[in-house]
């Protein structure tokens, strides 16, 4: 039996009821209808009970469930899946890291590390193959010295809480004792798509001393459900963290589309002009929020820009 809105439902049983009475069917008939009343009226429950699953009292889709480890990745020289063991997250979470082809070719050169970030609902696994060709492609135009690119999982989280515990307290010291970094904030960059570009400038605001650089592709600043506390808590963050970055020559890369958000660091980036502070920001002509458009139309200028503030 197809399912109906109750509404519909007690329309439709109102009327039935109704000529059924004035026929003067009598009474089995009257059982009958009494019976498909309550078939009805369980389809009508089910239909509430589906259409309850799908939100919640806040009228928003549930929280989508965060799977930690993601090693189904797509083939590409260079390109691995590991796991670390987070104490942060008090579980096991995935992470992929692709090393240049001179990573192999020079044993005893060290390397600068850029971090990528995904976007809600991405894994580990979303951009190690896209990023990592990007990369390829700056580094053989000589756009870009080899470089190190590590993905994490970063879940839901927009990089805050635990899983930026993770990455500033477990990941990034992984990464450094297992692979031949140059293992100072001067050879280390960050940057995202989306939540993963507002994370990137977030991590940059919250652990200066970890980053030369940041990247944001489609991103913003703050939270996308912050509070007007949370808001001014990073404004604050920003204005103590300035004197910081330009001490070090901190630089930020910040693109979005013309559809995608288009003025979304522009008061930011303002701040960085007046404290005379390394930036560029970009709108993107013809651009939504697609990480496709991003890397086809600036993939290759981000990844110039991080490394120019990268020391090698």
């Amino acid at each position: 039996m197809k399912n109906f809105p109750r509404e519909f439902i007690n329309i439709k049983l109102g009327r039935t009821i109704e000529a059924c009475l004035k026929s003067h069917a009598g009474v089995f008939q009257y059982v009958i209808i009494y019976f498909v009343i309550g078939l009805t009226s369980l389809q009508a429950t089910t239909y509430a009970q589906q259409v309850d699953t799908t939100t919640n009292s806040g009228n928003r889709p549930p929280r989508r469930e965060v799977k930690w480890i993601n090693s189904d990745i797509k083939e590409m020289p260079g390109l691995t899946h590991h796991v670390l063991k987070s104490n942060a997250l008090n579980t096991d979470v995935g992470y992929v890291v692709w090393l240049p082809k001179e990573y192999s070719e020079k044993k005893k050169k060290q390397f600068p590390v850029i971090y990528f970030l995904h976007g809600a609902g991405g894994t580990e696994a979303s951009d190690g193959v896209g990023f990592s060709e990007k990369v390829a492609e700056a580094i053989f135009g000589k756009l870009a010295s080899p470089v190190i690119c590590v993905f994490p999982n970063g879940g839901m989280s927009g990089y805050r809480g635990e899983v930026e515990k993770m990455i500033v307290e477990e990941l990034i010291p992984t990464i450094d004792k297992e692979y031949r970094t140059l293992a100072k904030s001067e050879s280390r960059a960050i940057a995202g798509f989306s939540m993963g570009g507002s994370g990137s400038v977030y991590l940059a605001i919250m652990h200066p001393e970890l980053f030369s650089a940041a990247g944001s592709m489609g991103g913003g600043i703050g939270a996308r459900r912050g509070s007007d506390e949370d808001a001014l808590q990073l404004e604050t963050s920003i204005d103590k963290v300035l004197p910081v970055w330009k001490k070090s020559d901190f630089g930020f890369f910040m693109v979005n589309g013309d559809s995608d958000n288009p003025d979304a660091f522009k008061p930011f980036a303002e701040k960085l002009e007046r404290n005379d502070i390394d930036y560029e920001r970009i709108i993107q002509p013809d651009t939504k929020h697609n990480l496709g458009l991003y890397y086809e139309g600036s993939a290759l200028n981000l990844i110039a820009f991080l490394n120019k503030h990268l020391k090698k």
